[in-house]
């Protein structure tokens, strides 16, 4: 018997779970799947999905782009476990806590390091240290305080944008503009 050195992890078997959950419920078959990845450039055989939906091919950052492209989902919907409820425990690799923090995670709202933890055991300032740091400078001047989930003190914004502005400087343009 064949080991695999590095198993399919619960972030995989979401991937995995989710493909099968969104061709099914699209009423795709994998041929049908199949030619819409090969449509968008990126190819996937038959015998590679259903593989994938069986665990045994890892899907990597490309296929699952092109999966959430053919599905007609974000890649997110791929990533975050099917829960009934925000407030249901979830796994994905390196994490454990609820559908909403992994989604939060997700949304880039929530530290990884908040999730699982009571709110007790939140820190605005992880948060603003994350939100300016995972989140690309356009979108961070844009933000408001009510798009920002446990973010409700007004000075965080200007700190936030301040920090973006450090993390994230604005390309210099050259000679030739």
């Amino acid at each position: 018997m064949v080991i695999k050195k590095n198993p399919l992890g619960p972030t995989g078997d979401t991937v995995r779970a989710n493909v099968l959950r969104y061709r099914n419920r699209m009423n795709l078959g994998y041929a049908d799947l199949a030619r819409r990845l090969e449509a968008i450039g990126r190819p996937i055989p038959v015998l590679g999905l259903s593989r994938i939906e069986r665990g045994e091919r890892r899907v990597d950052v490309d296929d699952l782009i092109a999966l959430a492209v053919a599905l007609g989902v974000s890649p997110t919907s791929l990533l975050l476990p099917d829960t009934s409820t925000a407030d249901e425990s979830v796994e994905a690799t390196g994490i454990d806590g609820t559908a909403a923090d992994l989604l939060g995670w997700l949304r880039l709202y929530t530290p990884s390091a908040h999730i699982g933890k009571p709110a007790g055991e939140r820190f605005v300032r992880d948060a603003i240290r994350f939100i300016a740091d995972a989140r690309p400078r356009w979108d961070i001047e844009n933000l408001t305080l009510e798009q920002l989930p446990g973010v409700d003190h007004m000075e965080y914004a200007a700190e936030i944008t301040e920090k973006a502005r450090l993390a994230n400087p604005a390309p210099q343009l050259g000679p030739r503009g």
